[in-house]
């Protein structure tokens, strides 16, 4: 047999530790080649510290996949895993982020949600999740850092706890009080040791007086035990009264129950029953129909420049959609008056106008089509029409309103209009302005004003806080 010389000895051993540490490479490294197994899984983590390349996937502490990548998308992080082949992941799983041991590795832990069956379906009907999909439930790791701050919150509370005991019994006062707890303590435990001496000492005296108290007692009862038998006679007789009145309230139930008597047939007759069911329905409607109302209360003064005009308001909303507005005006221009007196010499005529400020009322009927709102009604005491558009969550709104179509008042012959625009600063407070009675060229006015809004839950308040005298 031919020997193998030094050199091919040399070159067998490196071939063979070159062979070795290419295995090591593969298997330490995780390479493979040709297509991988298994299929792929997405999940989406606010957070994935720690968690890396080639990282383990398990379901109940067995791994039954990897993580083949961790990738940035949209400021979260898009976990990558390949799942081998025969494990099956139902929708509806939980995947979380978790550590073996207490400084192990980061891994990916599938957890099923409620009993193990399938919870959700895909559009094709099948229970599992398939290749490619992306995992919908996610719970991302524990914040380290945040739960040091945590633990740093904690520490610091306990230092000042400590510094409020040290501040309270570190004084001279507070040992002082300590003091006084501990004398009052002694003083409990003597009282205690005492009272068990007086028992240990004077227990057979007191066994005796209460022997005492048994004995008179049982003489008692002995000079009694007459009338004790008379006061139980008494008693059975009042037993026998007591079963002769429930055999006859046991009678009148047998009867009510047969529908005997009025009683009877209020009890048995259904009629009467859904009458007045239908009655505590009709009510119980109308109670919430009225407690569905809503009331607005509003008062609102604007300058026309001289003159003012005031209003008070009150809004009725049965729906949100539908409500009625009672209106009070103040009107500088409310009552017109022409005087006309024949002057000296006789054929000259002297004509007086003037004006009185005169109260008027409006009634309308709304009805908001989004925006929009429509009003129609009477508009200081006239038939008029009036529309609203909303906007900016109705805080701001522009009104426009027509009334007084057939008036014969000279310079105000032409129906009145104007056009408002208002503001809401707050919940209460608002202000308007805008152009009236534009269409008379002698009427017309610019105006701003100010007013006030008060809704349901205001005037409880309002009301609550006024003092009631006794």
């Amino acid at each position: 047999m031919a020997k193998l010389s030094a050199e091919a000895k040399v070159g067998l051993l490196v071939i063979a530790g070159a062979a070795v540490l290419l295995y090591m490479t593969f298997a330490v490294g995780k390479y493979h080649f040709g297509e991988p197994k298994g299929y792929v899984l997405q999940a989406t983590f606010d957070s994935v510290a720690g968690l890396d390349a080639q990282a383990s996937v398990r379901m109940a502490g067995v791994k039954i996949g990897s993580v083949e990548r961790v990738e940035l998308d949209d400021s979260r992080a898009l976990v990558t895993m390949r799942i081998n082949e025969g494990v099956h992941i139902l929708r509806g799983t939980e995947a979380s982020i978790k550590t073996l041991g207490l400084l192990g590795e980061k891994y990916v832990e599938f957890v099923p949600v409620g009993t193990g069956k399938p919870q959700q379906v895909s559009a094709e009907g099948s229970p599992y999740y398939s290749a490619g999909e992306k995992v919908q439930k996610t719970v991302s790791p524990s914040d380290v850092d945040k739960l040091i701050n945590q633990f740093s919150g904690i520490s610091d509370d306990v230092k000042q706890i400590t510094a409020s005991l040290r501040q309270v019994l570190g004084t001279q006062q507070g040992e002082q009080s300590m003091e006084d707890m501990l004398h009052d303590l002694r003083e409990t435990t003597a009282n205690i040791k005492e009272f068990s001496q007086t028992l240990r000492s004077d227990g057979s005296e007191l066994v005796m007086r209460l022997n005492e108290l048994v004995a008179s007692l049982n003489g008692v009862v002995g000079d009694n035990r007459d009338n004790l038998k008379v006061t139980m006679e008494n008693v059975r007789e009042a037993s026998k009264s007591a079963e002769l009145a429930l055999a006859s309230i046991e009678n009148a139930a047998q009867k009510i129950d047969r529908g005997e008597g009025t009683i009877g047939k209020l009890v048995n007759n259904d009629s009467m029953y859904n009458n007045i069911d239908s009655a505590a329905k009709g009510l119980t409607d109308y109670v919430s129909r009225v407690d569905r109302m809503k009331t607005i209360v509003g008062f609102r003064s604007e300058y026309m420049f001289p003159e003012s005009k005031s209003y008070a308001t009150l809004e009725l909303k049965p729906r949100p959609d539908t409500y009625y507005i009672l209106e009070l005006t103040s009107d500088p221009f409310g009552n017109y008056t022409r005087t006309e007196q024949t002057a000296t010499p006789p054929g000259g005529t002297v004509v007086t106008e003037t004006y009185e400020n005169k109260f008027k009322f409006s009634v309308e009927f709304a009805k908001r089509y989004g925006n929009l709102a429509m009003r129609l009604g009477l508009i200081e005491s006239t038939g008029g029409i009036g529309a609203d558009y909303y906007a900016f969550d109705d805080r701001l709104k522009f009104s426009l309103d027509s009334w007084n179509y057939n008036s014969n008042e000279p310079g105000n012959e032409n129906t009145h209009v104007k056009a408002t625009a208002s503001y809401s600063l707050n919940k209460v407070l608002y202000v308007n302005a805008g152009y009236d009675n534009f269409l008379n060229a002698q009427r017309k006015a610019s105006f701003v004003g100010v007013g006030l809004r008060f809704d349901d839950e205001d005037l409880k308040y309002i009301m609550g806080s006024v003092p009631i005298p006794k």
